[in-house]
C-alpha cells in the first residue's frame, strides 16, 4: 500500500510539472483578465458541472472573502447548480447556466468556467451566452480540444491541463484556482 501511496504523490507531481511548463503564460494572462475586469467594475462569474461546480463555488468564495491575506471583498459568485430549480428536467434544461448568465452577466464580467471534458452541454451553452453578452472567458479544461475550446476567441484564456486521471486533473484545477487568487491579490493589493 505504501508503494501505491508514493505512486499517487508521483502522479500528482508529474501532472503539476507538465502543467507548469505549459501554463505559466496563460495563467499570467488569466490573472490580468480577472484584474482588469475587477478594476473596471466587473465581476467574476464562476461555473462548473458536477464535481467542478464545487470548484466554482470554492473560487468565488476565495474571491469574495479572502485567499490568504486580509483584503476587501471582490465581486464574484458561482452560478446555481441545476438541482436548485423545482422544475429541472435534464433533457430539456441544459441551458440552466446560460439563462443565469443572460440575466446576470455584463460586458465587463468574466465567466470562469471549469470543465472536465469540454463537452458538457450546459457549459457549452454558458460560454455561448457569455460570448453573446460580450464577456471574457477563462476556461479550465483538459487538453483534448473539445467543443468548448473551439468557442473561445483571442480575448479569452484557456488553461489546458494535460490529460491524466480525473483526480489528478481536479487537484491541478484546485492549484490553478489558488494560483489565480494569489496573483489577483498580489496585483490588486501589493504588500
Amino acid at each position: 500500500m505504501q508503494e501505491h501511496i508514493r505512486q499517487l504523490f508521483s502522479e500528482n507531481i508529474q501532472t503539476m510539472i507538465a502543467s507548469g511548463e505549459s501554463l505559466a503564460e496563460p495563467l499570467e494572462n488569466a490573472a490580468f483578465v480577472m484584474v482588469n475586469s475587477l478594476i473596471n467594475g466587473g465581476k467574476i462569474i464562476c461555473c462548473g458541472e458536477g464535481s467542478t461546480a464545487a470548484l466554482a463555488n470554492h473560487m468565488s468564495a476565495l474571491l469574495l472573502d479572502q485567499f490568504e491575506t486580509e483584503r476587501p471583498c471582490l465581486p464574484a459568485f458561482a452560478l446555481q447548480p441545476h438541482h436548485a430549480g423545482l422544475n429541472y428536467n435534464p433533457q430539456r434544461d441544459s441551458d440552466y447556466l446560460a439563462r443565469q448568465i443572460k440575466a446576470l452577466g455584463q460586458t465587463d464580467d468574466v465567466l470562469f468556467v471549469i470543465s472536465l471534458t469540454t463537452a458538457e452541454p450546459s457549459l457549452i451553452k454558458a460560454v455561448e451566452a457569455a460570448l453573446t453578452n460580450d464577456m471574457k472567458i477563462i476556461a479550465l479544461t483538459v487538453d483534448n480540444s473539445g467543443e468548448l475550446s473551439g468557442l473561445l476567441n483571442q480575448q479569452d484564456v484557456e488553461l489546458k491541463v494535460p490529460p491524466h486521471r480525473r483526480a489528478r486533473i481536479f487537484e491541478c484545477y484546485t492549484f490553478l484556482i489558488h494560483s489565480l487568487c494569489e496573483l489577483t491579490d498580489m496585483t490588486l493589493f501589493p504588500q
